[in-house]
């Protein structure tokens, strides 16, 4: 019943569906997804911090009257700002800026492997599609096969168990072809969700997309510092190179700028002090402050830390690299035996499981070769055409995997 239900729902599905290229199914995802919105917002917001790399402390305004001072600088106004040493800033302007360079290689790596993700189930929608142009051939074969049968034991040519064995046969295909119809309305959901789409797709590629033709398999272009994981690594390490730099910057002094204006409050003077010299006017008058370490302990240790994280990031980078180059290397050959093997399926295995398909049908119709000599032709065919299939599909996901790999 179920089965039922679930062919009913694809049969109605190109009426809901939207016809889309591989390409444009993959444009479309980057635009909407999730995924990608979270990682631009992640973005946008460490570029928003870079404008914090002037940060001074607050400026600190004082009001102070002594009535026992008469107007000496005790009365004043007094405005003080901290500053760092000129070169905080500039370190610190460095390291937002890395940080937002790790944040786009972040996005970069996102899309990448949103990319991986919609090609794989795109091409799993057109492997499940080819299975079942295949097996809806093959059930109407077998129909004329049932017909056949059905003829032959009317005729007294044959027995009950050849058309018993013929039904069977057909049924069995039945079940392959519901199941490959299955596999396509789920990969097609899978698909919408990732595109985060309001419609089904319906694929316009051929079986092979056009972006995943095997003339692209020669990727000798392939450098480990431009692709996604690459760029994120380097990312990082610059990171960890500018965090030290800035660390460095505390041995450095800041300075402390004070400005005072002499302020006298005459209703206040409960001793009765003699401001008469003050009478001509206010006046103003500044300090210039220097604060500099003289203990070092928590700062070397804080450089220390800092020299170790550069380290760690220059490790992760190597490795990052020696198993990206392995992963490239694998990937290539991967691509090179599906290419042949593809190849070799279209230029010989594929015509012969036409061919012994043709003549075993005609054979058996002459009475020439037995049903069960006949099934296991038409098994034959069926198995050739299918791991043909296979093939196919091996190539594309070899072509998806080194386009990710490489960062394409």
């Amino acid at each position: 019943m179920k089965y039922i239900i679930l062919s009913t729902c694809i049969a109605f599905m190109p009426q809901l569906a939207k016809a889309q290229s591989l390409e444009a199914c993959i444009d479309y995802a980057i635009k909407h997804s999730l995924r990608i919105k979270t990682a631009q917002l992640q973005l946008q917001r460490t570029k928003r911090n870079e404008a914090t790399w002037f940060e001074i402390d607050k400026t600190e305004l004082s009001l102070s009257q002594d009535p026992t001072s008469g107007g000496s600088p005790d009365n004043a106004f007094t405005l003080s700002q901290r500053l760092d040493f000129p070169t905080v800033y500039a370190h610190r302007k460095q390291l937002l800026k890395a940080e937002t360079a790790v944040e786009a290689a972040h996005t970069q790596l996102t899309v990448s492997e949103l990319t991986k993700e919609v090609a794989n189930v795109y091409t799993d929608i057109l492997q499940s599609r080819h299975e079942v142009e295949l097996l809806k051939q093959n059930d109407s074969i077998l129909t004329d096969f049932v017909r056949i049968a059905n003829i032959r034991l009317t005729h007294g040519e044959t027995n009950r168990l050849e058309v018993l064995n013929a039904e069977q046969l057909q049924y069995d295909n039945k079940l392959q072809l519901q199941a490959a119809m299955s596999r396509i309305a789920i990969s097609t959901q899978q698909l919408q969700t990732l595109m985060n789409a309001n419609f089904l797709v319906e694929p316009t590629d051929t079986y092979i997309p056009a972006m995943l033709q095997a003339s692209q398999m020669a990727a000798t272009d392939y450098t480990y510092a431009a692709t996604p994981q690459g760029m994120l690594m380097n990312a990082e390490q610059k990171v960890a190179d500018r965090k030290l730099k800035l660390v460095r910057q505390d041995y450095m002094p800041s300075f402390t700028l004070g400005l005072r204006h002499q302020f006298v409050m005459s209703g206040i003077n409960p001793y009765h002090v003699d401001r008469s010299k003050f009478d001509k006017g206010n006046w103003m008058g500044f300090e210039l402050g220097v604060a500099f370490p003289l203990f070092f302990g928590s700062q070397k240790a804080k450089t220390a830390v800092a020299k170790y994280d550069v380290q760690v990031a220059n490790s992760r980078q190597a490795i990052a690299k020696a198993q990206t180059d392995a992963r490239f290397q694998a990937a290539h050959a991967a691509l090179v035996a599906a290419y042949n093997s593809h190849q070799q399926w279209q230029a010989s295995a594929l015509p012969h499981a036409q061919q012994i398909r043709r003549l075993s049908l005609i054979e058996y119709q002459a009475g020439e070769i037995s049903y069960v000599e006949h099934i296991q032709h038409l098994n034959a065919a069926l198995e050739a055409e299918l791991n043909a299939a296979q093939a196919t599909d091996k190539l594309n996901k070899a072509m998806i995997n080194l386009n990710y790999i490489t960062g394409k």
